[in-house]
């Protein structure tokens, strides 16, 4: 910041010249012309009369008035503090651009015709004041009122479109806020222009040292001449008093629009962000069986809900962020939203919208930044975001694209790149390849690299069809350790043209095919560890044989956190759908470590669930969730209350009123109204009541392609009596 103009630091008139022996020399306040400075000017009453005499004379104002006019000071200040203020809010504006792109789409055609027609106006109005002749008033309150008018006009649009560009995406962006205090800079800056120059005298030239318009020091007349018989001038000197203030007009715009804009941006603040007061209780296990009855229900309104399991009970991801339970009695333990975000999908593949941690300790999403955040590589900008699942604390937060996402139980990879979750660091960088498509659960100390096709994954001389991929797997200390793994089981494929070549990694467990068949020729398949796999330092390398299979079952293995294979399906039935009890062979539970067959099975990985409807002694029919266990064990029932829905039960009932396995579909499975999860404590059980979908909402315009928000209901389930 440049000294405060028209001010002598060192209380002098000029250089080398004691001020009390000059003629006519005195000091000048802003509030006062005639207060006299204490301590800096002589306190005789007759001296002050006499200094005010002479600067009359000197500045030719016969009826005595003072030099420079009361308020030219002020002005002038605050002309720098316009000024200033302006260059400091460009310098930030131009720095908050850099992490943009197509800025020219947030700013208002308004606010750039605006700015033309300031420049132009002041363009236009500078010959005019620059005049030697007294400025009308008339002519002066104009030309102000213009300038203040275009400016604020302009500040307005800028700050309705950071408004409706936060109500639009969620996020502030403060680069809106400061080419706001641009404008509102400028604005001070060129309304006082014509003020000052209002306040010359028709004596006074533009260029002249007395001049209140001009930038350099103002100075007075000495009433003396120089030897070349000009005017001699020294500067004005003013109180240290009124130095200081007006020292604080010239940083008093920048400070207080400075202030005003960060105190917006940090309370318009679209993240709600509550963290757990305690701890969850890590000492629940996932139940292995069903209570006949939920324990607890509640309702939730988005488009979509996303379920995960996290360490301390189930985890929710709605349209305004991510919200824990407590699966004893479903009270929330902490939350994250953000207003108006959209978390993206994980991958090109069809990747859970959250994702957990082998260990479930960490949860992770994705949050799409709008299209004017620039992106650190090709693709859609977004930041990830790791919470720990017991206490919602962010342990993680990246930009980067919507790519691919994997946590281990102490790191995760973040596209091409892998950051500890212990202290955030960066731990190494993949060279550029192809192939990974994966997002999800690694392995607890590994990562997969790559994730392609199995083509030895054919139909086998007992004429069975199995499904299996290949993938490329490394500690995640060390991605150039690579171990490349054939014949991991995968999803079976029941369409003819797709072709489901991913799988299922449940608490850093995966399943292959051991190369060895049973006796009538089908192909088996055990459980082993990931990190086992990729030959991790002290890896767990048990195994767990499941038997003969075709593929993994990834819905219900997602679902009830276990790994479920398909029963052998031959080759000339691999295309048509199973039916609804016949998806389930074995289930292999991470939390006891056995394996179990399908029809001894209690809990929720082979059970069918889904919505019957059921007749009352009456006559009368209602609708019942149901969750039926493959051991024929009594399992769950809840009643749908009549009316708590807006279809009846004929019409909640599934297709022949038989409830299913899970199985993945594209497509199908998005449509049912019931799903189930196993979480720590409680099995959750989700029920859309409404199921609106794509259509006609009840509020706004209509729009075919408009995702309404539905309601859903969650139930806790805890575990039966073993």
């Amino acid at each position: 910041m440049p000294p405060t103009p028209d001010t002598d630091d060192n209380g002098t008139d000029q250089p080398g010249i004691d001020p009390g022996n000059q003629p006519g020399a005195t000091t000048f306040s802003d509030e006062s012309s005639k207060e006299p400075d204490t301590g800096e000017t002589e306190d005789s009453a007759d001296h002050d009369a006499t200094e005010a005499s002479q600067a009359a004379t000197d500045t030719g104002d016969s009826e005595g008035e003072p030099f420079p006019p009361r308020g030219v000071l002020t002005l002038r200040a605050l002309r720098w503090g316009g000024l200033i203020g302006g260059v400091v809010f460009a310098v930030t504006t131009l720095v908050l651009r850099r992490g943009l792109v197509g800025t020219g789409d947030l700013i208002p055609d308004k606010v750039s015709a605006l700015t033309i027609c300031m420049i132009v106006g002041g363009i236009l109005a500078w010959p005019s004041l620059t005049l030697r002749d007294k400025k009308r008033p008339a002519l002066v309150t104009i030309l102000t009122t213009i300038m203040a008018a275009l400016g604020l006009m302009t500040s307005a649009s800028l700050i309705l479109a950071w408004w409706d560009t936060y109500q639009e995406t969620g996020f502030s962006v403060l680069f809106l806020l400061t080419l706001t205090g641009v404008a509102l800079s400028a604005t001070l800056f060129l309304s006082i222009g014509p003020l000052l120059h209002y306040l010359r005298s028709t004596a006074v030239g533009s260029s002249d040292p007395d001049d209140p318009s001009r930038w350099a020091p103002l100075q007075r007349k000495t009433g003396e001449k120089t030897d070349k018989g000009l005017p001699r001038y020294e500067r004005v000197r003013v109180p240290r008093r009124t130095r200081r203030y007006l020292a604080a007009l010239v940083i008093a715009p920048a400070l207080t629009l400075g202030s005003v804009i960060a105190g917006t941006w940090a309370l318009i603040n679209p993240v709600h962000h509550v963290i757990a007061k305690a701890t969850a209780d890590v000492s629940l296990a996932p139940p292995t069986s069903l209570a006949p009855k939920a324990s607890w229900s509640k309702e939730i309104s988005s488009t979509e809900l996303t379920t995960a399991a996290g360490a301390g009970g189930p985890i929710f991801l709605n349209d305004d962020g991510i919200m824990a339970l407590n699966s004893k009695d479903g009270s929330v333990l902490w939350s994250y939203e953000r207003k108006h975000a959209t978390f993206a999908p994980n991958s090109y593949s069809d990747s859970p919208r959250l994702i957990t941690s082998p260990d479930r300790k960490y949860v992770a999403t994705r949050i799409k930044l709008p299209r004017f955040v620039a992106s650190p590589q090709e693709g859609e900008a977004a930041i990830t975001l790791v919470f720990d699942s017991l206490t919602g604390r962010i342990v993680f937060e990246h930009q980067s694209t919507a790519g691919d996402l994997q946590l281990t139980d102490s790191a995760v990879l973040d596209e091409d790149t892998a950051f500890s979750l212990t202290d955030r660091a960066k731990m190494w960088t993949l060279p550029e390849r192809s192939g990974m498509y994966y997002s999800g659960p690694a392995g607890h100390a590994s990562f997969i690299l790559e994730y392609d096709e199995d083509h030895t994954a054919e139909v086998t001389p007992s004429g069975v069809k199995k499904a299996a991929i290949t993938i490329t797997v490394c500690p995640q200390n060390d991605p150039t350790a690579e171990v490349e793994v054939q014949q991991i089981l995968s999803e079976f494929t029941f369409e003819e043209g797709v072709v489901n070549n991913f799988s299922s990694f449940i608490e850093g467990w995966g399943a292959r095919y051991t190369g060895e068949t049973d006796s009538p020729g089908h192909p088996v398949a055990e459980v082993i560890s990931l990190d086992a796999l990729a030959k991790v330092d002290g890896a767990d390398t048990t195994t767990f044989p499941l038997g003969a299979t075709s593929g993994i079952n990834t819905e219900a293995s997602r679902l009830s956190d276990s790994i479920v294979t398909y029963p052998v399906i031959t080759a000339d039935a691999a295309f048509k759908r199973p039916h609804e009890n016949t998806r389930a062979a074995a289930v292999f539970d991470p939390s006891t470590r056995t394996v179990t067959p399908a029809s001894q099975d209690r809990s929720l990985a082979s059970a069918r669930t889904g919505i019957v409807e059921v007749s009352a002694n009456d006559g009368s029919t209602f609708a019942t969730l149901v969750i039926r266990p493959s051991d024929d064990s009594p399992g769950t029932t809840i009643p749908i209350t009549p009316g708590s829905t807006f279809q009846s039960p004929r019409e909640l009932a599934d297709y022949f009123n038989i409830p299913a396995q899970p199985l993945f579909s594209r497509g199908v499975d998005s449509y049912r109204r019931v799903k189930a999860i196993r979480t720590p404590g409680a099995t959750i059980v989700t029920l859309n009541t409404t199921s609106i979908g794509y259509g006609h909402c009840s509020a706004g315009a209509k729009n075919d392609g408009q995702r309404c928000r539905d309601t859903y209901r969650i139930f806790g389930v805890a575990g039966g009596q073993k």
